[in-house]
């Protein structure tokens, strides 16, 4: 045949019994469960499905695209604040603050130092014991309110996660804050839950899914008995995610959790709902002493982030293991998001993965699986008092 009548010729039609076809005679002879990808007991995906089978989930309801994200936390306050000016000039949109000390009213001025806060979102964390997040979003507002910003056009958070970093969570004082917020700051988030600790890999993905949703339905439960209504405490809530080596998995799991919080929701009479906060995180521990596999590996954690619907991503420096990390890696961090925004396009599309067969079915299976998981936590009495889920 011509080149030219080739090039015209239709595709012939293929259906899924000539792919099973196919496949078993590739096989020769073993079976064609052999191919199924079992995660765990209550998870089992099959090689290929099709349109016919599988019915498509409704499109995610979230704006398009994400938030390029860097973590800035080693140094002097004049360091860490170079640090942070450094990586707005090459492209971050939020910045989170990893603090391992309580800063004073003064050292927040030297912190963000020339930042402009009304262009970007902050984000900021402690880490040490006796922490007061509290204290912190008093000396930040003090802050804005001495260099003139309207607050109500400041975006970003305060982690406080009363179960996680407390013995006696201090659900008062976060009470004031979520009074606040809600009056002044719209935008700004003073409640997480961290679903780091509960990441142990793909074959549970569903107890980590079933424990951040427990946890989330604890905070709006635990706060409506302190007089706030759950629909101002999920409007300041956000929910921290780490993805890993599964890619596939990474992906559905925070596709499935957007479905699930919103089932959660409508539990306490919350119908309609801003879109849930999603903040990804690289896993760490998922990285090496080799900086160009390091790229690999966060190249791939961020497209499973960024398909499955992060709002914000932030990704570690290249440099893994013990390697101390350097301002490079902190570039080459933020350059994987810059190509999949600019190279990619995948900031114009709100689910990269609508139209997947394969990860409409996993993600599906996972909010089933997640959900009875969390029934069982919420028949022990919630998250705070349940032992075996």
């Amino acid at each position: 045949m011509p080149a030219a009548d080739l090039a015209r010729a239709p595709f012939p039609d293929y259906d899924k019994a000539d792919w099973l076809q196919r496949a078993s005679k590739e096989l020769k002879g073993r079976d064609l469960d052999s191919l199924d990808w079992e995660i765990n007991e209550r998870i089992r995906l099959a090689p290929l499905y099709t349109r016919t089978e599988v019915e498509a989930l409704p499109p995610v309801d979230r704006p398009a695209g994400w938030q390029v994200g860097a973590y800035v936390d080693s140094g002097t306050n004049e360091e860490i604040n170079a640090s942070a000016l450094r990586a707005l000039r090459q492209g971050a949109e939020a910045l989170l603050f990893r603090l391992f000390r309580q800063p004073s009213a003064g050292e927040v001025t030297e912190l963000l130092q020339d930042i402009r806060l009304d262009f970007i979102s902050l984000h900021c964390a402690l880490r040490y014991p006796g922490q007061d997040p509290a204290e912190l979003f008093r000396d930040l507002v003090k802050y804005l309110r001495q260099q003139g910003y309207d607050l109500a056009t400041i975006r970003g958070s305060v982690d406080f996660d009363p179960l996680l970093d407390w013995s006696e969570p201090p659900f008062p004082p976060l009470i004031r804050l979520l009074g606040f917020v809600n009056q002044w700051m719209p935008q700004f988030r003073v409640l997480q839950v961290n679903a780091a600790g509960f990441n142990n890999g793909p074959s549970l993905a569903d107890a980590e899914l079933a424990l951040a949703l427990a946890k989330g339905a604890e905070y709006l439960q635990q706060l409506r008995e302190r007089g706030a209504e759950p629909a101002v405490v999920n409007q300041h809530l956000q929910f921290a995610f780490t993805v890993g080596s599964s890619y596939y998995v990474d992906i559905a799991k925070l596709r499935a959790f957007r479905i699930l919080w919103a089932n959660v929701l409508k539990s306490f009479g919350i119908e309609s709902a801003p879109p849930v906060r999603i903040a990804a995180h690289s896993d760490v521990a998922s990285l090496s002493a080799d900086r160009d596999q390091n790229l690999l590996y966060l190249t791939t954690q961020a497209l499973s982030a960024i398909t499955g619907g992060a709002d914000e991503l932030f990704l570690a420096p290249a440099e893994g293991g013990d390697t101390p990390p350097t301002p490079l890696g902190h570039r080459l961090a933020i350059n994987i998001q810059h190509l999949l925004k600019l190279e990619a396009g995948l900031d114009e599309y709100a689910d990269p993965a609508a139209g997947s067969c394969y990860l409409d079915t996993l993600t599906g299976q996972l909010v089933d699986a997640a959900w009875d998981r969390f029934r069982t936590i919420e028949a022990q009495g919630g998250f705070a008092e349940a032992t075996d889920f």
